[in-house]
């Protein structure tokens, strides 16, 4: 691994905030129990820049390990699906966008946004690193580039499809070491006047509720408003409007526009600006990994006596998420005995570094639960709609954050 430099300001001064120890990759999920005596491990460490106040971790893995042969697809959860609809009908709205105006997406995935606006009587262009996953989509209809986005992969778009009206950047932010790649990229194809539209999980919930599953290797960095603010300005681009979303726990959405763009910015970024500064403090940050430690212990206490009680505790959600949960507190299949996922491409597979087994989740009806844990938390009253029989029987929905609690 390369010697550690803030990813936005270039600094190696930095303070660690919390040791993860040494994991395996959460996307890494192991097709037998064979694969586990060749698995790698790689050390993670959650720090703060010292000069630009940058959350992020310390290590980078290569991307090609991480999303080449990315598993999770977008359209899988029925409230993700109903939320691209309904973001690509407000923003569409909110930015003005015309028939035929070109919307690209970085990190397209499986196309489930970008369908909403070809439907809508638009152009659209994905790009995506996760070749099956990028396969698929074109084969759907969505045209989509097999790459990363960096300024080559906006070089590629703007030739053959020209300057785009809307680039959205859903969820990927957090998954770039190359950040002033991702955002040089789109200041090269953004439209005079276009928007460019990143949404992410929020710094401030990550904090505030002890989202501390969301920190694994492709999550690279944790952003508030003010270093997407620092990433703009240094490309000539501007901050023009911000929104809070629910999804992933909590997140927001950042309009960007040219510096020369005639639009001012809205009142909400300067008051959301305002709202974040105490998290631009490491005094904050060390009394986050304070609060985290204490919920591994008390997660731990909670299993441990439902072994020793021997009910059967499964996890919901073979998602990063739950990996470095899982990881973090160093569960094994003695305290989950298995993992359920809606997702049929995991389902035979292994968790990695723990190597607890994963089914659909109509096998709890075979093989029995007692508590289901939520790793999936985001996604906790779908979760809970969706298993309501199984809760009529006696089965109990363990929310692990931001303290372990029964809903």
């Amino acid at each position: 691994m390369n010697e550690y430099h803030c990813r936005i300001c270039n600094s190696a001064s930095h303070q660690v905030i919390l040791d993860y120890g040494e994991v395996a990759l959460a996307g890494a999920l192991l097709e037998s129990m064979e694969a586990a005596s060749s698995e790698e491990v790689y050390p993670l460490t959650l720090v703060f820049c010292d000069d630009c106040s940058h959350v992020q971790i310390r290590e980078i893995v290569d991307p090609e390990l991480l999303f080449s042969n990315y598993a999770w697809e977008t359209g899988v959860g029925t409230s993700i699906f109903t939320y691209c609809k309904e973001l690509a009908d407000h923003v569409a709205q909110k930015v003005g966008l015309s028939e035929g105006d070109l919307v690209v997406e970085v990190a397209s995935n499986d196309g489930t946004l970008l369908r909403q606006f070809l439907n809508a009587g638009l152009r659209v262009q994905g790009v995506d690193p996760a070749q099956r996953i990028a396969k698929k989509a074109s084969d759907s209809g969505i045209p989509t580039l097999a790459d990363f986005f960096n300024p080559a992969a906006a070089e590629r778009v703007l030739s053959e499809s020209g300057h785009a009206n809307l680039i959205v950047a859903r969820n990927v932010l957090a998954h770039v070491a190359d950040l002033h790649g991702l955002v040089g990229g789109v200041a090269e194809l953004l439209a005079e006047d276009g928007t460019a539209v990143i949404e992410f999980p929020y710094l401030g919930p990550l904090h505030e509720e002890l989202q501390y599953d969301q920190v694994y290797h492709e999550h690279i960095g944790y952003h508030g408003l003010d270093s997407v603010r620092l990433l703009a300005e240094m490309h000539g681009m501007k901050l023009i409007d911000v929104e809070r979303v629910a999804l992933h726990g909590g997140s927001i959405r950042c309009y960007l526009a040219n510096a020369s763009d005639r639009r001012s910015p809205a009142d909400a970024v300067a008051d959301m600006l305002e709202s974040e500064a105490p998290l631009l403090s490491f005094e904050a940050w060390g009394e986050f990994g304070d609060r985290v430690r204490e919920q591994k212990r008390l997660l731990r206490i909670e299993l441990e006596a439902a072994a020793e009680q021997g009910l059967t505790v499964v996890g919901y959600g073979a998602s990063g998420k739950g990996q470095a949960m899982i990881q973090f507190c160093e569960f094994d299949d003695r305290l989950v005995q298995y993992i359920v996922d809606k997702a049929e491409i995991k389902h035979g597979m292994f968790t990695p570094g723990s190597h607890i087994p994963i089914h659909d989740p109509s096998y709890m009806k075979e093989a029995g639960a007692d508590i289901l844990l939520l790793f999936s938390w985001n996604l906790a009253a779908e979760i809970v709609d969706q298993e309501r029989e199984l809760a009529a029987g006696g089965m109990r929905f363990l929310h692990p954050i931001p303290i372990p609690h029964y809903m």
